[in-house]
C-alpha cells in the first residue's frame, strides 16, 4: 500500500535524526515513484506525516510488547530459580522481559520527541493531535499490562490507564538518558531502570489479586 510504503521511508528518515523539510519529502517521494503532488493527497500537511509515522510506531510498539507479554509465564521466573538459594523476584523478571521486548528504540524515541517539539515550538503543531495519540498510546497498551499483572498473579491497585502512563513515560525518559550517558540501546534491559525502578513501579501500582489470611 502506498500511504503504508511513504510512512515506513519516512519513519528510517527521521529516525536517523534527518528534519522533515521539503528535501526529505523529495526523496521519499523519489525513492517510492510518488509525484509530490500525489504525497500531497495522502499527507496534506507534514504534521499529517509525522503522525502517520508515530501511529506507526505505536503500533510496533504496542505489538512487541503483546507477543513478549503473551510469551511470559510467570513460573518461568521461579523455576529460573530453583537451583539457587533464593529464586528471582517474579516483578524483576517481568520488568526485565518488558525492557528486553524493546518497546522503544533510538529512532523511535527521535522521532516521538520530534512530534513533541513540533507540537510545543509551533501555533499549528497539531498540539491537539500529539496529546490525543499520546493518550491512545497508553489506552492500547492498558490490557496488555492488564494481561501481565494477571499472569504474574497480581492486579492494578492504581487506575490502570495512571499507572501504564507512569511506566511509559518514566521508561522513555530512561531510556533517553541511557542514550545520552553513551550506553547502548540493546543493553538497556541491563540498566538500572530495568533491575530497580520498573520492578519497583510493577509492584507499587498493584497488589497480590488473592490476598492471603494475614493481609490487611
Amino acid at each position: 500500500m502506498t500511504i503504508d510504503r511513504l510512512t515506513r521511508a519516512a519513519r528510517v528518515a527521521l529516525g536517523s535524526g534527518r528534519p522533515l523539510d521539503d528535501r526529505l519529502i523529495a526523496d521519499i517521494c523519489e525513492q517510492n515513484g510518488v509525484h509530490p503532488t500525489a504525497f500531497r493527497r495522502f499527507f496534506a500537511t507534514d504534521d499529517d506525516l509525522l503522525d502517520a509515522v508515530n501511529e506507526q510506531l505505536v503500533l510496533d510498539c504496542v505489538s512487541r510488547l503483546r507477543s513478549a507479554v503473551d510469551a511470559f509465564e510467570a513460573t518461568d521466573a521461579t523455576a529460573a530459580g530453583a537451583s539457587e538459594v533464593a529464586a528471582p523476584d517474579p516483578l524483576g523478571v517481568a520488568a526485565r522481559m518488558l525492557a528486553d521486548s524493546w518497546p522503544l528504540d533510538r529512532g523511535g524515541l527521535i522521532i516521538r520527541s520530534q512530534r513533541r517539539l513540533r507540537a510545543l515550538t509551533s501555533p499549528d503543531g497539531g498540539g491537539d493531535a500529539a496529546a490525543a495519540a499520546e493518550r491512545s498510546f497508553v489506552e492500547r497498551l492498558v490490557p496488555v499490562f492488564e494481561d501481565l499483572m494477571r499472569k504474574l498473579g497480581r492486579r492494578f491497585t492504581w487506575p490502570p490507564v495512571l499507572a501504564v502512563r507512569v511506566i511509559l513515560d518514566t521508561y522513555e525518559r530512561s531510556f533517553e538518558s541511557w542514550l545520552l550517558m553513551g550506553h547502548r540501546e540493546e543493553d538497556f534491559d541491563g540498566s538500572p531502570y530495568a533491575a530497580r525502578t520498573l520492578p519497583v513501579l510493577l509492584r507499587g501500582t498493584s497488589e497480590p489479586a488473592e490476598p492471603g489470611p494475614d493481609a490487611s
